[in-house]
């Protein structure tokens, strides 16, 4: 079990009122991971996000245009997001995600996490701009990484 003061050392939780720190840490699950396994897979249906606890991750996509999967980024840090899919319609998984080490991670249920959100307008604005923000992160790597990819190949 994690504790709102911990849940408030991750990013994106950080700076939110005890009150609504209290509802994410009850919400809160630990799961983990063993090293060379699948968290989830690009297509799956997702139904939870994911905070890193400890351990590492690769997410990965899978362009069809690519043998080889392309690393999006690699996690390492406590709090990082893995799978914010699991609360965003459609609730497919844009991406995998590869343990690369034994991690154990905090789970929380997609559905819920929202009603907390819908609860909460001002901190829902808060959480989602910086969901939005590593989106944002992520998309310019999976640009880079493919115009990478595809002048390799042109030469």
């Amino acid at each position: 079990m994690i504790t709102s003061q911990e849940l408030a050392q991750s990013p994106l939780f950080s700076d939110l009122p005890a009150d609504v720190l209290d509802q994410f840490a009850a919400l809160a699950r630990e799961v983990t991971c063993p090293a060379g396994k699948m968290l989830f897979r690009e297509g799956n249906e997702a139904s939870h996000l994911y905070l890193l606890r400890t351990g590492k991750i690769n997410v990965l996509v899978q362009p069809t245009a690519l043998t080889e999967p392309l690393t999006i980024v690699s996690l390492s840090t406590f709090g990082q997001l893995v799978g914010w899919s699991g609360f965003m319609p459609p609730n497919y998984y844009t991406a995998s995600a590869l343990c690369l080490e034994d991690s154990t991670l905090l789970a929380f249920d997609g559905q819920r996490f929202n009603d907390i959100l819908e609860e909460n307008p001002a901190v829902g604005l808060i959480v989602m701009r910086r969901i939005a923000h590593v989106i944002s992160q992520r998309l310019r790597t999976i640009q880079g990484n493919v115009i990478k990819s595809l002048y390799r190949r042109d030469q």
